[in-house]
């Protein structure tokens, strides 16, 4: 996944922020207060909706817009190919896909689902790998080696490989044992030699 621009309207202390991320590294700097890991917080907002916020719901609105102003992220970014567009708000979510003019999830649920699928983890596997605190790196180092490889795997799409191993695999027993079910089935070979000679034999006396 690369980020590739971030847009925040109301947005905690943002009343109206940009971003464009360039490759690379990106440092966020500024004083306290001023709205640094709410950047981090927003990225996280559009992907996983409301249960990625802290706090409450109305506490994200900026505190100094209007009752009806709109609240907005919009979040670009790459993966595996494509280009995905999110914009949420406090009550709508839209996915568009590459130049795509319709969305391809256009529901609070849906869009949360389908970037959760497209991402291959879940928000509690998010906040503990990619969008982490120091303090809760804690949490994989509780995992014993076979859970942290088996989902270090899952995030680093090495599952998918297994799979594909395992497919094969399947396969080749599959196909091995429709030969063999085949060979079951047919007479032996010298008896049917035996059988061709004799026709001949017979056809020729004919």
């Amino acid at each position: 996944m690369r980020l590739i621009s971030l847009r925040l309207q109301n947005f905690r202390q943002h009343a109206d922020t940009r971003l464009d991320f360039d490759r690379g590294l990106t440092g966020i700097v500024g004083p306290n207060g001023s709205g640094k890991s709410t950047v981090l917080e927003a990225i996280a907002w559009a992907l996983y909706g409301n249960p990625a916020a802290r706090g409450t719901r109305d506490g994200i609105r900026f505190s100094r817009a209007g009752p009806r102003a709109p609240v907005k992220v919009e979040l670009v970014f790459e993966l595996a190919g494509h280009r995905y567009r999110v914009l949420r708000g406090l009550s709508n979510a839209e996915v568009y896909l590459d130049a795509g003019e319709a969305p391809i999830a256009n529901t609070i649920t849906g869009a949360t689902e389908l970037l959760q699928r497209r991402l291959g983890m879940t928000r509690a596997e998010f906040f503990h790998t990619y969008f982490t605190g120091q303090k809760e790196l804690d949490v994989m180092a509780a995992l014993g080696a076979a859970e942290r490889a088996r989902f270090l795997s899952r995030v680093l799409g090495y599952d998918r490989i297994t799979g594909a191993q395992e497919f094969a695999r399947e396969r080749r027993r599959a196909v091995l044992a429709e030969i063999n079910g085949l060979k079951q089935g047919m007479a032996d070979p010298d008896a049917i030699w035996r059988a061709v000679a004799d026709a001949e034999a017979r056809l020729a006396v004919a």
